[in-house]
């Protein structure tokens, strides 16, 4: 059997459960706690160092803490999953499950006590069950966002706003990003996953089978928008559709005004802000030159919401923190309420 990195792990014994608000699906794997080793603050790099060797369609988890832009690659997180890192001083712990193609990042401090955020083994639906590697407390599944197990239950760390996109991508918004560098100390082939295609959009395969929608492709990545009631997913294949190579969605999400930035290039890029700024509330246009225009002041804004001409220069638009990208049936699973957009 395949362990949860695509590498064979010997079994070692019953595990005994954690008391989880769960269905009875947590699954035990082959795979002991820690056998996929989360990175703590690993070495950072820049554009042109050694360890920078990405390519521009790979894609990573972006950031921007403090002022700071940090990048987070898929390539690396296929065989770490958690990056625990600290910026100025603020821990954040990047997060990405390969068998549910789901990113979400999370600020790990909860009341006093900062969590050393770890990979548990276990996984509930295929998705990645995190633990406190200090107490060995398990958390929960990642898209499941609260706590729901032991000591962790009703309890949730904070999500922090992010940006799944291409390294090409980033770079240009960001020249001046920082990146997980690929000089990690561990022997691993940064350069391939361990999953091979799973992740290719005709591949409906899953490491571990259970009940799915499969009305879209399995594999198919969705920008997710909320958590409750009127949360919203909005399939990529739609988006393409519906608006070509860049354009916006304005909604009421959560009830919420919220505009999603949408562009094809270099492996698609959907990113959802709240629609407004100072109170005012903005709608959006694309732009020939790779911008978009709030139609209220004329300012013209960047792919991650940062005004750069206009009477709203310096402002910033407000990713919504509960926004993360994950495959369809993942989707429909963690957010069974949701409606689908353009569905």
């Amino acid at each position: 059997m395949f362990g949860a990195c695509g590498e064979s792990s010997d079994y070692l014994g019953p595990r005994t459960l954690p008391v989880c608000d769960l269905p009875t699906n947590l699954l035990a794997t082959s795979v002991p706690a820690d056998a996929i080793p989360s990175l703590l603050q690993p070495d950072m790099t820049t554009i042109g160092n050694p360890g920078a060797d990405y390519l521009d369609d790979d894609r990573v988890l972006g950031v921007v803490i403090d002022g700071q832009p940090r990048a987070y690659p898929h390539n690396i997180l296929w065989h770490h999953e958690i990056v625990s890192d600290r910026i100025d001083g603020r821990d954040i712990a990047a997060t990405f499950c390969p068998l549910t193609g789901s990113g979400v990042v999370f600020d790990p401090k909860l009341g006093n006590e900062t969590l050393d955020v770890g990979v548990s083994g276990l996984l509930f639906a295929n998705n990645l069950v995190l633990y406190d590697r200090t107490s060995g407390d398990v958390y929960g599944p990642q898209l499941a966002i609260g706590g729901r197990c032991t000591r962790f239950r009703d309890v949730e760390m904070d999500r922090l706003p992010v940006i799944e996109t291409s390294w090409g991508r980033w770079r240009r918004l960001f020249p001046n990003t920082a990146v997980v560098s690929s000089e990690t100390g561990f022997d691993r082939n940064y350069r391939a996953s361990p999953y091979r295609n799973y992740d290719d959009l005709g591949n409906d395969d899953l490491l571990f089978p259970m009940p799915v929608d499969d009305s879209r492709p399995l594999k198919e990545r969705v920008l997710v928008v909320g958590d409750d009631a009127g949360a919203v997913g909005y399939p990529f294949g739609l988006l393409e559709q519906a608006l070509g190579d860049r354009g916006t969605l304005h909604a009421l999400v959560t009830g919420e005004p919220t505009v999603v930035f949408w562009e094809a290039d270099q492996g698609a890029t959907a990113v959802a802000f709240r629609a407004e700024v100072s109170g005012q509330r903005l709608t959006f246009s694309a732009e020939p030159d790779g911008t978009w225009t709030d139609v209220e002041t004329g300012s013209r804004w960047t792919l991650d919401g940062r005004a750069i001409a206009g009477p709203l220069t310096r402002s910033n638009l407000q990713i919504r923190e509960d926004a993360f990208v994950a495959f369809w049936f993942a989707f429909r699973h963690f957010r069974p309420d949701a409606s689908v957009w353009g569905g």
